[in-house]
């Protein structure tokens, strides 16, 4: 979404992200799944519970103690409309039942289409919003 710009280096968002991926696989309900063909890493999924009342979700909708988050999915541009974001979607609809989580929550950027309609098949709906005006200073 380049209207969205500026934007941080790759560099810069992974020196951001990588606290947060550590600290989420030393929790125990995380999981990550990869898709590969013929070998190669084409998608992944990252996954995580909390406990609702650690989050922005409490004070607004009514859920079980415990709330999935989708991290992250992502499939690689040139494989994408082929269903591996929907296997994804599978494995990880399969561990938040077998976590017993039935509240989940993904979240994307706007004009993100594709991935919009393959939540919304999926029975998710916008609920969160967020305005921002970066000035990229």
């Amino acid at each position: 979404m380049p209207e969205l710009a500026p934007y941080v280096s790759d560099a810069e968002t992974w020196a951001e992200h990588r606290p947060l991926y550590v600290a989420l696989f030393e929790k125990p309900d995380t999981a990550l799944f990869l898709a590969r063909l013929d070998g190669a890493l084409v998608g992944y999924a990252l996954l995580h519970v909390e406990q609702v009342h650690a989050t922005f979700i409490a004070d607004t909708w009514r859920t079980g103690d415990r709330i999935g988050e989708l991290e992250s999915l992502a499939v690689a541009p040139e494989h994408r409309g082929h269903g591996i974001g929907g296997a994804l979607l599978d494995a990880v609809d399969r561990e938040f039942d077998e976590l017993g989580v039935a509240d989940v929550i993904i979240g994307l950027l706007p004009g993100n289409e594709g991935a919009r309609r393959l939540y919304e098949r999926r029975g998710f709906r916008p609920t969160w919003l967020y305005l921002s005006r970066f000035e990229g200073r």
